[in-house]
C-alpha cells in the first residue's frame, strides 16, 4: 500500500517531535550523540503575554538560535541583548563549541555582529533581493572554523 504525503500547515508539536525523535535516534545509533534539547527564554508582560523571546536548539556541541523576537514596544531596551546573553550563558554552561543564528539582510545583521557573531556564509536568491546570513560565534578557542 502506498503512503500518502500530506501538506500540513502549522503542524502539531507532537508530530514534529516524532521527526525530531527519529533524527535523535539515528544520531545516537551512528554517532553516539545525546538528544537534541529544545528550549526557549521568554519575556512576559504584566498579563503574562509573550512580548519577546529566544527559541533555541542545543545539538552536537552547538546552540542554534532558531528565533529571536522582541515586540516593538520593548526594542531599544536591551531585551534582545539580554535574551542572547541568557542563551550564550547556557551554551557555555553546557560546554557548547559555538552558537549559530540566521538573519536576513533587513533584520538584525548588525545586532548579531555587535554581539560578537561573524558571517560564516551567505545565501542569495530570495525574493526582494533579500540576503540570508548564517552567523556564528565560537565559544571554544579550539573550535575549527
Amino acid at each position: 500500500m502506498p503512503y500518502e504525503i500530506k501538506l500540513v500547515e502549522n503542524p502539531d508539536a507532537k508530530e514534529v517531535q516524532i521527526l525530531n525523535q527519529g533524527i535523535m535516534d539515528y544520531a545516537k545509533q551512528v554517532k553516539g550523540f545525546g538528544p537534541i534539547r529544545f528550549f526557549g527564554f521568554f519575556v512576559h508582560d504584566e498579563s503574562n503575554q509573550v512580548v519577546g523571546g529566544c527559541q533555541c536548539d542545543m545539538l552536537y556541541g552547538c546552540l542554534y538560535i532558531g528565533s529571536l523576537w522582541v515586540s516593538e514596544s520593548l526594542r531599544g531596551q536591551r531585551y534582545g541583548t539580554k535574551l542572547m546573553q541568557s542563551a550564550e550563558n547556557l551554551a557555555k554552561e553546557q560546554d557548547c563549541n559555538f552558537i549559530a543564528v540566521n538573519t536576513m539582510n533587513w533584520e538584525a545583521l548588525e545586532f548579531y555582529k555587535n554581539m560578537g557573531f561573524y558571517v560564516e556564509f551567505v545565501r542569495h536568491g530570495f525574493i526582494g533581493d533579500s540576503i540570508f546570513y548564517f552567523l556564528r560565534k565560537d565559544l571554544n578557542s579550539n573550535t575549527p572554523t
